[in-house]
Formats: C-alpha cells, sequence, structure tokens
C-alpha cells in the first residue's frame, strides 16, 4: 500500500501552526531520532522513530512499542535524513513533506537538499519551513500561486538547462542556470498558472511563505 508522509527532523523545530497544516489522523509520523522531541512537544505520539536514537528523550519515547523503535547505529555513512527516507522507502512512502531540516547547521542543510535528489525515484518530497517550502522539479510543473508571490529557481549540483517559464515576472525561454554564473533569485508570479518545465539538471523550486501565502495547488501536464 503506498503511502504519504510527515517526517520530522531534529533542527530548528517549525511551529504548531506550520507542523498542523500537514498532519491529519491519517498522516504517518515518522521522525528521525530527536525529531521525536518535536512531536511530543506539540502533543503527538510519533508512527516511528528512526536513528541511533540518541537524541530522542526517554519522554519521547515512552508508550512506543519496541518494534516502532527503529535503531540504526550511528556510523559515517549516513545521516538522520538518510536513515528515515530509507525507512519511510520500506514502509512504502512515495510522498512526504520534511519539517525540523533546516536551521543552524548550514552543513546539514546542504545535504539534507541533496537527499531530494537522492531519494526522489522513491519518495515525491517537500522541505518545509516557516520561511520557504523547497521541492526538486521532476522535469515540469505547473500551478497556481499567490500573485507577487516570490519564487527563486536554484540549480542544486550543476547547471540547468533548457528551462521554459511562464507566469514569472522574469520568464525564461529554453535557457540555463548555473551556479555562480545565473541564478534564478527572487522571481515572482505575475500570472497564473505558472509553469517550469525543465530540460536537463536537477532544479530546486523555492517558494517564500510570506503573510499572504498560501499552498500552491499542483496541476500534472
Amino acid at each position: 500500500m503506498s503511502r504519504s508522509a510527515l517526517i520530522l527532523g531534529n533542527g530548528e523545530p517549525p511551529s504548531q501552526t506550520l507542523l498542523e497544516e500537514f498532519i491529519r489522523p491519517d498522516t504517518l509520523l515518522l521522525c528521525a531520532d530527536g525529531g521525536a522531541n518535536t512531536a511530543r512537544l506539540y502533543g503527538y505520539q510519533p508512527d516511528y522513530i528512526v536513528g541511533d536514537l540518541d537524541s530522542a528523550s526517554a519522554a519521547s519515547k515512552e508508550g512506543l512499542p519496541p518494534d516502532r523503535l527503529i535503531q540504526i547505529d550511528a556510523d559515517n555513512t549516513g545521516t538522520d535524513i538518510e536513515k528515515v527516507l530509507r525507512y519511510a522507502v520500506e514502509l512504502e512512502v512515495i510522498k512526504a513533506v520534511l519539517l525540523g531540516f533546516t536551521g543552524g547547521r548550514t552543513d546539514h542543510l546542504l545535504w539534507n537538499l541533496s537527499a531530494l535528489k537522492t531519494f526522489s525515484p522513491q519518495i515525491s518530497m517537500r522541505l518545509v519551513d516557516d520561511h520557504c517550502d523547497i521541492r526538486l522539479i521532476d522535469r515540469r510543473i505547473r500551478f497556481n500561486a499567490v500573485i507577487g508571490q516570490k519564487i527563486s529557481l536554484c540549480p542544486l549540483n550543476g547547471p540547468v538547462e533548457g528551462i521554459a517559464t511562464a507566469g514569472l515576472k522574469f520568464p525564461l525561454h529554453f535557457e540555463s542556470l548555473i551556479p555562480g554564473l545565473r541564478d534564478g533569485i527572487s522571481n515572482e508570479v505575475v500570472a497564473n498558472p505558472v509553469q517550469i518545465e525543465v530540460g536537463q539538471g536537477d532544479l530546486l523550486l523555492c517558494l517564500q511563505r510570506e503573510k499572504n501565502y498560501r499552498a500552491i495547488q499542483t496541476f500534472n501536464i
């Protein structure tokens, strides 16, 4: 059975409002180790806690059956996000929102962004905090957003070619974005629907969660 999940990390905790935007009674709640402390803070019990379990407090683990505590020993070959995403794949998760994976550790954030690519064949993911909603564009995306909403297009790991957009203040016509040479920072929605197409490469879509922000409505094209 395919499933959707909310995955909590041990970075800067999301606001309760943000957490409750994505959690439903049937949401599978996975916590990457200390992410369980955030779940407990807001009164939620994880379905699974995954990691070496040294950051999750005893109170956060209390009441969870032993088979829901997935202990993976600490090593240098995998981070918390990798461990929890590997287990999510085992649980047949195909869609996930990741909260608590940003914050003070910029090195961790960079690695967490790369996980959007690493696990993209198995899981469609969004990495979200109270300021930004980030996803990897799978060749093309079409959606409605608030007029004036700030959007950035960021190459993940090298040049991205053949980018075509519609509905943005600064359109691209099958052009390239190259890290350090040409960026797609601080574009703006001027018309709906917004459409972005990628010819080759890995492009992150970053939507700023401003005061007038609402969750975008995506469409298949």
